[in-house]
């Protein structure tokens, strides 16, 4: 677990520019060194999971850009896609987090046709209806790597069944904040004010659903996730040392944020520490956040998102 100090980070903030692309291209290194060990593996199928608000769906974007560019045919996969739609979800699907939301046979059956080269439909699920009516065609190639992106990647209902041909990874901020008057600000908790942005910038939700559903998250994490990130053989920290003062900035441009969450609502949910380093860290302002950064998944801009 990385550890760094608040005071680490405002002094970088003189040089906002510089901070940013430090930040980048140690990020830049962390993807490199995951497509090295993908390569060498010799593994094609990759399970990459992560917890809500890791930064999943940039960082296997991010892998394939880079295998890509070695040569290497990727054919991506979000696990998203292949949930149960709500008239069949099993009953043993107690909640949206839950693994049985998934249809892994299908998952599967689409991992192995894709690698034999055969074409493949592959559904796209609509959230808001809870229906997979439509599907796309996407055709395969005994050549490419498939990358599949989702909580659930690395459950045993998934990674046992390929586990075999299959290297895993597992995403998520693992960085401390100590602040000034050493508390720590967890990565649990920067996770949410990542979701926060996101979610109410292109959900809809206001900052209190955000805060509010992250117990629910969590306690998904904890049941659900977390257990099996052993299975991963590469570990990313996604966390980026200017992340914070970016965020800010895009919390306190949101009305909620001064209007409705009040102090004793903020503690409830255990997020003081969190409000107070945003209310009291400079924002970022600098223009150069690069176009495919973990950031631009949460702040906006990202060319995975359009």
């Amino acid at each position: 677990m990385r550890v760094i100090d608040i005071d680490n980070i405002l002094g970088n903030m003189r040089d906002q520019t510089a901070f940013v692309l430090r930040c980048e291209e140690v990020f830049h290194d962390k993807i490199s060194n995951a497509a090295a060990t993908i390569i060498n593996s010799g593994k094609r199928t990759v399970l990459l999971s992560g917890p809500s608000g890791s930064g999943k769906t940039t960082t296997a974007n991010r892998i394939r850009s880079y295998l890509e560019n070695l040569g290497v045919p990727v054919i991506m996969l979000s696990m998203d896609n292949f949930f149960f739609p709500l008239d069949k979800r099993p009953p043993e699907a107690e909640d949206w987090e839950s693994p049985y939301c998934v249809n892994f046979p299908r998952l599967i059956d689409a991992i192995h046709d894709l690698k034999d080269g055969r074409e493949t439909p592959i559904p796209v699920y609509d959230f808001k209806t809870g229906t997979a009516d439509q599907s796309v065609t996407v055709q395969g190639n005994r050549e490419a790597v498939v990358v599949i992106e989702g909580i659930h990647a690395l459950n045993p209902m998934m990674y046992d069944e390929v586990k075999d041909e299959a290297i895993g990874v597992y995403v998520t901020p693992r960085t401390r904040v100590v602040t000034r008057d050493d508390k720590i600000l967890t990565p649990e908790r920067i996770r949410v004010a990542r979701r926060m942005v996101r979610d109410f910038n292109t959900r809809g939700y206001s900052l209190n659903d955000t805060v509010m559903r992250a117990e629910s998250v969590d306690a998904g994490e904890i049941r659900y996730i977390k257990p099996f990130k052993w299975n991963a053989a590469i570990h990313i920290d996604t966390f980026h040392d200017y992340e914070l003062c970016i965020i800010s900035r895009y919390l306190k441009e949101i009305p909620d944020f001064a209007g409705n969450l009040e102090a004793g609502f903020v503690e409830e949910y255990g997020l003081t520490e969190l409000f107070k380093v945003v209310n009291e860290i400079p924002s970022l302002t600098t223009p150069y956040v690069p176009l495919d950064s973990i950031i631009r998944e949460f702040v906006g801009g990202s060319i995975y998102y359009k």
